[in-house]
């Protein structure tokens, strides 16, 4: 099936969508940008945001974050809207823009800014996307602080039902689910235990009190630094100058932090890039990509590492002054792995800090002086285009995939912003941060602590935590935790899965992997999440996808769609959907097959 092809015309007469977040907002612009073919054929959207205020999205809610958080990405790189957000901070008044942690006559298209500042703009663009469609005749309804209980697929009615939290039900001919991340209630805040840092005003102490104790992180991800920085600021300040210095509040004696990595890194550091835009195929055509596939349908890793980012990536490094590199990579023995394990070797120290400290000022002479960092760059935009095209990889190379490209490229692509690493290093020069090495484990919550235990080698240590808060991210949906039950009670959805490009590979697998079987004829792996086509359509247990029914919210699809981060996967995401509309509603499907029948 190709990739827009529909077993039935869709019908968007009432369409809603389930969250008000990034991949809602681009989701509404490319409708409006596409209202001369599309208005015709909605009579009304209705956004359900169980948030007070439409528009926003979790990571960029006040309900949610806070003044202290930042963004890791400049306005230069959002999806156009309908007004740059460089452009939107510079008409703000400058009390708003002091509230927001910035200078009047200083806004820049390269800075980060506070992730506040972000979800009003957002809020603000999501109402200007909404005027574009009521002008072009659409009815819009907005249910804030409405959340969806259940989703029924009424097969024989052709429509779906959204119930939400007082029982109302409504009924639609589609439904996108772009509900976002969501963390589930598993805190144990009698014993100090945080199964995420959201909301994080749920760790904050009251204006009067102080954290005087060690605060554990499971992670030193940028969730992990949110934290800290919340916190820190709250128990001291920050002094600006060559060095930036920690001076911790008086009473704050044992205030401190613990971050716990598996593999002892930080994030990389922030860097200049030659394009400030992903685009899908700017590294191989879409048709050369295509026939990459081998007899049996399959991309494999191996082929697209060689075929694809080998070249592209030794021209990158060749841009760096890295021949080093670049004669490995002309070995046709380095592949994928070896790859990772060499750039991975570069990044690791004996002091985290340090190596921080060490490789801080490239990363500042690029930025500042726009120098790009092409390999990492070009690295990003290769797994960018295979996010897109990974359900053509067998259960192999997901596998492979999982376990050796997405810890490095996470580390590599989650760039910390400058500033950010400079408070980092700032509180490891005050003695109040330090990070832990080895696969940290929660044992105990009670008591009013956390107990963890730490692996590194052969050697086993043991911590305590009056406060300890998990910053590893959402992990992969199981069916069982997907929000609407009543989907999966009816067979609506199941879980993603790939075949495997040889039998043989079954035997090959771990004791953990082979939980993950799914018992068909050959047998499938599951991969994570739900299972959706190339159009976010939901797929049923009998492999059909629904035109009712697509899930975009990126939890959901962390299997079909690995490497979904990021506000340019929110906007390509939304276009994808909305160009299989316009390809596939009734005038288009109709004139489709009379070009069929002429030819």
């Amino acid at each position: 099936m190709s990739h827009y092809e529909s077993l039935n015309m869709v019908n968007l007469r009432r369409l809603a969508i389930i969250g008000s977040g990034p991949t809602a907002l681009y989701l509404l612009k490319h409708i409006a940008d596409a209202a001369n073919h599309l208005a015709s054929h909605i009579d009304r959207i209705e956004i359900f945001e169980k948030d007070i205020e439409l528009g926003r999205g979790m990571p960029y809610s006040p309900r949610t974050t806070d003044q202290y958080n930042l963004c890791n990405i400049a306005s230069k790189e959002l999806p156009p809207l309908e007004t740059p957000f460089a452009d939107w901070l510079r008409q703000l008044d400058d009390d708003t823009l002091l509230s927001y942690g910035m200078r009047p006559g200083e806004i820049s298209e390269d800075e980060t800014y506070s992730r506040l500042a972000m979800g009003h703009y957002f809020a603000d663009q999501f109402q200007a996307q909404l005027h574009k469609l009521r002008t072009a005749g659409v009815r819009i309804v907005e249910h804030a602080n409405c959340r969806v209980a259940d989703i029924n697929d009424q097969i024989d009615a052709e429509s779906v039902t959204v119930v939400v939290d007082n029982g109302s039900e409504y009924e639609f001919d589609a439904v996108v689910i772009a509900s976002g991340h969501s963390f589930d209630d598993r805190d144990q805040p009698q014993a100090g235990y945080y199964a995420s840092p959201w909301p994080i005003q749920k760790l904050l102490p009251n204006s009067n009190e102080q954290w005087n104790f060690t605060i554990g992180t499971l992670g030193a991800s940028l969730s992990a630094f949110d934290v800290i920085s919340s916190l820190a600021h709250r128990h001291g300040r920050f002094d600006d100058g060559d060095t930036m210095k920690y001076r911790a509040n008086p009473g704050s004696g044992e205030f401190r932090f613990v971050m716990h990595a598996a593999k002892g890194w930080l994030p990389h550091l922030q860097y200049e890039q030659t394009e400030s835009f992903r685009v899908l195929y700017r590294h191989v055509r879409a048709d050369v990509l295509e026939h990459l596939r081998d007899e049996n349908g399959f991309l494999r890793l191996d082929t697209y590492f060689d075929q694809v980012c080998r070249p592209s990536l030794i021209k990158a490094f060749s841009s760096d002054g890295r021949d080093d590199i670049v004669e490995q990579l002309k070995a046709s023995d380095f592949g994928i792995e070896s790859f990772a394990k060499t750039m991975t070797d570069e990044h690791e120290y004996a002091d985290a800090f340090e190596g921080m400290r060490c490789e801080f000022p490239e990363a500042k002479e690029s930025v500042e002086q726009d120098r790009p960092i092409h390999w990492k760059e070009i690295f990003d935009d290769l797994m960018y285009t295979l996010n897109f095209h990974a359900h053509w990889m067998p259960a192999e190379d997901h596998i492979r995939f999982q376990s050796v490209v997405m810890p490095f490229l996470l580390n590599v692509i989650a760039a910390m912003p400058l500033q950010s690493a400079r408070m980092l290093l700032a509180l490891r020069d005050a003695g109040r941060l330090e990070l832990v090495a080895g696969r940290a484990t929660v044992v105990c919550c009670e008591n009013g602590e956390t107990t963890v235990d730490v692996e590194e080698g052969n050697k086993t240590t043991t911590h305590t935590y009056r406060m300890f808060v998990d910053c590893t991210g959402q992990g992969s949906l199981k069916l069982d935790e997907f929000p609407f039950a009543s989907l999966v009670r009816s067979g609506s959805v199941r879980p993603a899965r790939a075949e495997f490009a040889r039998s043989d590979s079954v035997k090959e697998l771990s004791d953990c992997d082979r939980e993950r079987l799914v018992d068909t004829d050959p047998p499938a792996y599951e991969i994570g999440g739900i299972d959706i086509d190339p159009s976010y359509r939901i797929i049923d247990v009998d492999g059909q996808p629904n035109d009712r029914l697509y899930d975009v919210a990126f939890p959901h699809a962390t299997g079909v769609r690995p490497y979904s981060y990021g506000l340019q996967v929110c906007e390509l995401t939304a276009r994808m959907v909305v160009d299989y509309w316009k390809v596939n509603l009734p005038d288009a499907t109709l004139s489709r097959q009379a070009k069929e029948i002429h030819h």
